[in-house]
């Protein structure tokens, strides 16, 4: 019997195969304009031994104060998505069923299949704004259902949750006894996470995309103690722990963390403001309002698909964004809008010279 394979991940594919060295304007990058290492400081002789693996303890401890829990439901990851599939590979079994969502992030339905699990995907669609449909989620509910994925603030659509939908994330947990996992990399307000939420939930984020440090490959994920255990275990039979150098510096972004929120809801708003003037003169395209992201989804209207849009301004203008079928979808674009705005200007000129031929 053949090993079950595991697809191409398409969005590192576009980004590491594909885009790699092409560009000199990067709109494609979800999260807010990067910093660098000058923003922190290093000691010239910090203690380069191995760290605890479910982080520092001063880590953990800013992180739990954070959302209001204790040290005993946190665990620090290489950035969210390592605190993702130690997640997967901790809870699910063969034959368990998993419901997620596209246009998302590969990640939700590829590993638990890899993993032997029984997905089912539900397309949000743009006549309904992207919205989920929860009769549709409840009438995919089975007996082995046994996870719901989520990534809200969302990504792709830039789309958030409502009161309702949150009534009906918990109706879930309570009458179908399903685990509810989110990924919550957009969230500023952690008193609205649904780690808050009475039941079986995990959530995970990280200092990649609000906080602007992706290069620190530092996230984490909270959930109860004992799915912590089964994570942190799991992760001892992977990276075993993080970088020590990075979680040294990871304390020093989370003891600044209003400074850098704050930088980040400026230029996310400057961009935003930007971007919605530019948009008004570009017939071929339709924006979905963004819902506290530092991107956008934009509808295309254009002969070519969303693919060969991004492929072509990439060969022409060298600018990245990210097409729609990375994301299992079509005719649609994620543009980042959270740069400096002369980053923006710049950028969004160069598509307005592609579409104008």
């Amino acid at each position: 019997m053949s090993k079950t394979q595991i697809a191409p991940y398409t969005i590192q594919q576009w980004l590491f195969d594909e885009a790699a060295g092409r560009f000199d304007i990067d709109l494609g990058e979800s999260g807010i304009q990067h910093h660098h290492i000058e923003d922190l400081h290093i000691s010239t002789n910090y203690d380069l031994n191995y760290c605890q693996d479910r982080g520092h303890l001063q880590l953990r401890q800013s992180v739990a104060e954070m959302y209001g829990v204790t040290c005993e439901q946190v665990a620090i990851t290489n950035g969210s998505q390592e605190g993702l599939y130690l997640f997967y590979q901790s809870l699910l079994q063969k034959g368990d069923h998993v419901i997620t969502f596209t246009p998302g992030w590969q990640q939700s339905w590829e590993v638990p299949r890899f993993l032997g699990a029984e997905v089912t995907r539900i397309p949000l669609k743009v006549e309904d704004g992207y919205r989920i449909d929860w009769q549709q989620v409840r009438d995919c509910v089975r007996s082995n259902s046994r996870l719901l994925i989520l990534t809200y603030p969302n990504n792709p659509t830039g789309t958030a949750l409502s009161h309702e939908d949150r009534q009906a994330v918990d109706e879930l947990i309570q009458q179908k006894g399903m685990f509810v996992l989110n990924d919550e990399e957009y969230l500023t307000d952690y008193s609205s996470s649904f780690c808050h939420i009475s039941g079986r939930t995990a959530v995970v984020s990280g200092l990649s995309k609000i906080y602007g440090f992706p290069g620190l490959r530092l996230g984490w994920i909270i959930s109860d103690k004992d799915t912590i255990d089964a994570v942190v275990n799991m992760k001892r039979y992977t990276s075993v722990c993080n970088s020590s150098l990075c979680e040294y510096l990871a304390v020093q972004v989370l003891q600044r963390r209003q400074e850098f929120v704050d930088r980040y809801f400026r230029i996310q708003q400057d961009g935003l403001v930007y971007l919605q003037d530019w948009m008004a003169s570009v017939d071929c395209m339709e924006m979905v309002p963004p819902q506290g992201t530092p991107f956008a989804y934009i509808r295309l209207q254009s002969p070519m698909s969303s693919m060969e849009f991004c492929r072509g301004l990439l060969e022409q203008e060298r600018v990245l964004i990210m097409p729609a079928e990375v994301f299992e979808d079509q005719m649609a674009l994620r543009l980042s809008f959270g740069r400096h705005t002369d980053l923006l200007a710049r950028g969004l000129k160069k598509v307005g010279k592609f579409i104008n031929g």
